[in-house]
């Protein structure tokens, strides 16, 4: 007897050791794919522009001296701040791309811990919902991006873990609020998930038949409003409007707005799987009701009715839709489960293989329309090359042409060299004018006017018949208003830094957005600018730089 339980007991202890390897083997296989995709995007490096000019004294500030709410990722920013006050030489992509590979890592271990914890033990089911995590195009690329999603995404999951685990006791809820406000202060939208986990607190108090004390619901307000009514005390206080500058840019009311938010969801639905996203129905079947997954079901639901009212995003990789990731596979993770278990039943325990085989081709299926968006790209670069007409170029590219993977990747180097160059050659008090804010910012000192209004707040307050038609805050702008600022060099064509100069001609086919087609419409901007083209290199993608500079 006592032989048969140590044997037992030793089978137990192998089974566990080869789960923990699989999960070592998931979260490899995220930083692989986390450093093949290596994604990244422009609107990271105008919250680097914020940071650069903190640390530097001259306040949380795109402009010195213009107090303009033009990121919204507060927590974020401060967290960038302070590892660069640690180590002034660093490099802020480079650091913030760090950043969100550990805190997505932390993200895959949660939802794994959070799944042993529901199960009450390790087990490799467990490890589904950290598997599709992995896989995921968009919670990959986000991760490198230099974004703060990552970050946010953990602290919604965090919080609502620490909340669904509170739950049980009665006690710790303060850690919940504690962590859905950090999430607050990362992004506005973490208001959201703090009101939903309260309602879903409030209802639960009401309907326990063990009744929650009420100095703990009372700890669990407090703790959120300690952490953000300070906070947003001081920036209305700091920038003057109760919202960031770039909702008033982004967000309208009406119907194309609306229609546009619509099918953002659904092209995430049908680009990542939509029987993925089927699987957590029979959970909504599922007796008794378990907290957690009303919890969840509330969060998705309410988030994804938020998403369609803002309109989506602008921005590849379905950035919105990452927050609630975490929570959707968890839901995704216990569907097949139950699925499985009801497929189990009818079964022999000697004939499981019958429905485990299938099972494991299912997720492999999954798993693959899970990761399409990015491994298609990286493995069959041939199937999937497109091309940019404004550029002129395709991506992935050959390797003959140039190596970029993603046009968001080259789009920030060519940002770059037009920054660099204007660091160099411009006066030092020039202002300039450019549609995209965010290198072309970052890497030179002088006063931008962002076309697109993110950092200006004439141009976010301003109003527009069309908004909702076009990309997700990219609708608005003003060419007179830009030209009334007489600013030293005007960048057009989404700053033109191409192979081959630009005519005249040439850059009129070149316009991008609003700002850029009103300039182009005043006949004074022809009689006050002149056309410049100026070499840069010899060879490779940017070659020439083209712009519009005023004339003296």
């Amino acid at each position: 007897m006592i032989s048969h339980l140590s044997y037992k007991g030793a089978v137990c202890r192998q089974s566990v050791r080869w789960i923990y390897a699989l999960g070592g083997i998931v979260l490899a296989g995220y930083v692989w794919h986390c450093l093949a995709v290596n994604y990244v995007v422009d609107d990271s490096f105008i919250t680097f522009r914020y940071v650069k000019n903190f640390v530097h004294g001259g306040g949380l500030t795109y402009n010195i001296g213009e107090r303009v709410e033009g990121y919204t990722n507060f927590l974020w920013a401060m967290l960038l701040s302070v590892c660069i006050w640690a180590y002034p030489e660093a490099n802020l992509l480079h650091i913030s791309q760090v950043l969100g590979i550990i805190f997505g890592t932390a993200t895959i271990l949660l939802v794994v811990q959070f799944s042993w914890r529901l199960h009450r033990r390790v087990g490799v089911f467990g490890l589904i919902g950290g598997a599709f995590l992995a896989m995921h195009s968009a919670f990959v690329a986000w991760s490198t991006s230099g974004l703060e999603t990552i970050f946010f995404t953990f602290l919604v999951f965090a919080g609502s873990f620490a909340y669904v685990c509170a739950l049980s006791t009665g006690k710790l809820l303060p850690v919940g609020a504690a962590l859905f406000g950090l999430a607050a202060l990362t992004r506005p939208e973490g208001l959201l998930f703090f009101a939903v986990a309260s309602a879903h607190l409030l209802v639960s108090a009401v309907r326990s038949e063990r009744p929650y004390h009420s100095r703990h619901i009372l700890g669990w307000f407090l703790a959120f409003i300690a952490l953000y009514v300070p906070y947003y005390v001081w920036r209305f206080t700091y920038y003057g409007y109760p919202l960031p500058n770039t909702f008033y840019t982004k967000v309208s009311t009406g119907l194309w707005q609306y229609l546009r938010g619509v099918r953002y969801v659904l092209e995430h639905l049908w680009l990542y799987g939509p029987c993925v996203f089927l699987l957590p129905l029979p959970l909504l079947f599922k007796k008794p009701w378990e907290s957690w997954r009303a919890l969840f079901f509330l969060q998705v639901g309410v988030y994804a009715v938020y998403v369609v009212y803002v309109g989506g995003d602008g921005l590849p990789f379905f950035r919105f839709i990452v927050p609630i990731i975490p929570l959707l596979y968890i839901l995704v993770q216990e569907g097949f489960i139950e699925i499985y278990g009801w497929g189990k039943r009818y079964l022999a325990p000697q004939d499981e293989w019958k429905i485990a085989l299938p099972a494991l081709l299912l997720l492999g299926v999954l798993l693959g329309f899970t990761g399409r968006h990015s491994l298609m790209s990286l493995l069959f670069p041939n199937a999937n090359r497109w091309r940019e007409p404004q550029s002129e170029l395709t991506f992935p590219g050959t390797g003959h042409d140039h190596t970029y993977l993603w046009f968001d990747n080259y789009f920030v180097d060519r940002l770059t060299v037009a920054a660099r160059w204007l660091e160099d050659n411009a006066p030092p008090n020039a202002v300039v004018a450019a549609t995209p804010a965010g290198a072309i910012a970052y890497y030179m000192h002088l006063p931008v006017i962002d076309m697109l209004g993110l950092n200006d707040v004439h141009i976010a307050h301003t109003t527009s018949l069309t908004h909702g038609k076009g990309r997700a805050g990219h609708d608005k702008g003003d060419g007179k208003y830009v030209l009334s600022r007489s600013p030293d060099y005007i960048l057009l064509g989404n700053v033109a830094v191409l192979p081959r100069p630009l005519s005249e001609a040439e850059m009129a086919q070149k316009l991008v957005l609003k700002s850029e087609h009103e300039i182009w419409a005043e006949p004074d901007f022809h009689d006050r600018y002149e056309h410049v083209s100026v070499k840069l290199s010899d060879q490779g993608v940017f070659q020439y730089f083209t712009f519009y500079k005023k004339k003296r």
